[in-house]
């Protein structure tokens, strides 16, 4: 018999639309049911995916469309085509987004980082639905690392994921976890991956993507453990199969991709050296936009050249600033990895100031066209914090920019980070001020104020394992 392995997930949730996930043990088709009452007795067919395949891992989208904007709407994801029982109710629910520039406030939460500690592991899932009840979030960042494949103690299979199958085993431990599954049904979801969804801060090491890198203390590590030899190199294959394994789980839900990369007649990511397609996307609040970075796939260190976003993902960053700059009040870019926060024990140089041109370049840019509102979203360093700058536009006018970091859900705190923070110097930087870095188990809420549009307020709260506010900021 069929059933729901994982998911539902709600991904790709818009005015008018949303992408109903799910993944299933065997072959079927899913089912999108929804109606206003909590019961589901009002519930209508809105939706089918297509059949589900073992080529895909039985993974699969319902999506549907022609919604009501800023709705509630009660949902159920079923491998049989028909109606859901009102006995089982109280069914999960979404709310529709605003129309594109419509001026609402409204609160949502992100992190990243989640390597289960244990069988019941992911428990601040729990002090996420308790929030999210109590602010009414409206979705969920979760901005990297949503699986650690390399984790060979935390991944479920007890080894580092080298195939298809066994990326897959490991997205089925980490997303099985009690309280993620719980949560996330109610808690519309849009993911970015960052390195462990392949493994420990990997990169490629030429513009044709051919040939991967995994960090030399890795490597040795593994050695001295006596791992197999392809759990200590990373194939080209090997990348490939675990960004399939990616799109199944994460991207495939998610809004459209600004311009995608090529498939393979396989149906996986081609990498070819002039496939400049990425997965990053945007997608828009009412009045708030926001710009979702791949800082991964198109990321190549050698000892000539290091770039992480490629040439395409640049033009199109900046054009979407352009285009958000006067239309919407609030801008998030939601980046993987920090970009203020310089950490001088950052040895792997892994984040933004690891690739100080291209972080420049994204200052300067904001700087020159005098671009307000924006505010990062990041994760990665297993430690919270928010760095406020000032920026100098060219008539020496002060651009307010803030960093937000969320993390990590479930992973080892960072308890340097707050003795090891060093702020950016230079030119187009007049100011910086770290207002706080906390090493604990966190996850993040933005509320976004928009009842005088002209003069938005953003703030950051910070909350940790039981629900407690930990810090704020803004």
């Amino acid at each position: 018999m069929t059933e729901l392995l994982l998911g539902p997930i709600v991904g790709g949730l818009a005015a008018t639309r949303a992408h109903l996930w799910g993944r299933a043990t065997s072959p079927g088709r899913l089912h999108a049911w929804l109606g206003r009452r909590s019961d589901l007795s009002d519930a209508r067919l809105e939706g089918k995916s297509l059949p589900l395949s073992p080529a895909d891992g039985f993974v699969g989208v319902a999506p549907v469309y022609n919604l009501r904007p800023d709705t509630r709407y009660h949902y159920a994801l079923t491998l049989a085509d028909t109606p859901p029982d009102p006995a089982q109710a109280p069914y999960p629910e979404f709310t529709t987004f605003p129309p594109d520039g419509t001026p609402k406030s409204f609160n949502f939460a992100f992190g990243s980082c989640f390597r289960p500690a244990n069988e019941n592991g992911g428990q601040i899932f729990n002090a996420l639905e308790t929030r999210r009840r109590q602010d009414h979030l409206r979705f969920v960042l979760m901005i990297g690392d949503q699986i650690y494949a390399d984790a060979i103690h935390y991944n479920g299979i007890g080894k580092v994921a080298c195939n298809l199958e066994e990326y897959r085993s490991v997205y089925a431990y980490t997303w099985s976890r009690p309280a993620f599954r719980r949560l996330i049904p109610n808690l519309p979801a849009y993911m970015i991956l960052d390195d462990h969804e392949v493994d420990d801060d990997w990169h490629w090491v030429d513009n044709e993507r051919q040939s991967a890198h995994l960090p030399p203390w890795d490597r040795f590590m593994r050695w001295l453990q006596k791992r197999p030899y392809q759990e200590r190199t990373i194939s080209r294959q090997r990348t490939q199969d675990a960004l399939q394994a990616y799109w199944e789980h994460q991207a495939m839900h998610a809004p459209p991709f600004i311009l995608p990369p090529t498939l393979n007649s396989a149906g996986q990511y081609l990498l070819s050296a002039d496939d400049r397609g990425s997965l990053a996307y945007s997608f828009n609040y009412g009045a708030a936009a926001f710009f979702v970075l791949d800082t991964r796939t198109q990321r190549m260190r050698n000892w000539r050249e290091y770039a992480m976003l490629g040439p395409v993902q640049w033009e199109a960053l900046e054009k979407w600033l352009l285009k958000v700059k006067d239309t919407h009040p609030v801008k998030f870019i939601v980046t993987s990895s920090a970009l203020l926060f310089f950490m001088f024990t950052d040895f792997a140089a892994d984040r933004w100031p690891g690739f100080p041109k291209e972080r420049a370049r994204l200052l300067n840019f904001l700087a020159d066209h005098s671009i307000r509102g924006v505010h990062l979203i990041t994760g990665d360093l297993h430690a919270c914090h928010a760095v406020y700058a000032e920026l100098s536009d060219p008539a020496g006018n002060a651009i307010p920019l803030w960093e937000y970091c969320s993390s990590a859900f479930d992973q080892q705190p960072n308890w340097l980070a707050p003795l090891a923070y060093w702020r950016l110097r230079g030119k187009p930087v007049k100011r910086q001020e770290k207002k706080f870095c906390i090493g604990k188990l966190n996850f993040g809420v933005v509320r976004v104020n928009l009842e005088d549009p002209a003069n938005p307020r953003v703030k950051f709260e910070v909350y940790g394992l039981q629900n407690e506010k930990l810090a704020e900021a803004g």
